[in-house]
């Protein structure tokens, strides 16, 4: 869980709600827990992709996708899932830039 230091209001980028910044140690923290997890997930993936053929892959895809292309209603929440995955893209960009500033040397 990661959690937040209050920003002062007259320090907030947006007037109708406290801006909030992200314990740089615990922002790394949860970073490097994300790295580990990925690489967990990604050496898991290969393990299954290794013995299948090209063929193999592209079905099970197709297979997916078929499921999704079958109930078009399902797409209208990918707008929203996509601008709330751009949201959190820029907010920890955000942080990331306040703590590179932060810690920049003279």
């Amino acid at each position: 869980m990661v959690r937040y230091r209050q920003k002062s209001p007259e320090m907030s980028d947006y007037s109708h709600r406290v801006q909030q910044t992200l314990d740089p140690i615990l922002l790394r923290e949860a970073l490097a827990g994300y790295t580990a997890a990925n690489e967990v997930t990604e050496a898991e993936r290969q393990e299954r992709l290794a013995p299948m053929t090209t063929d193999e892959a592209l079905a099970i895809w197709r297979d997916l996708m078929k499921g999704l292309n079958e109930h078009p209603e399902r797409l209208r929440h990918l707008t929203r899932l996509d601008l709330w995955q751009a949201e959190g893209l820029v907010a920890l960009r955000r942080a990331l830039d306040r703590m590179a500033e932060a810690t920049r040397k003279p």
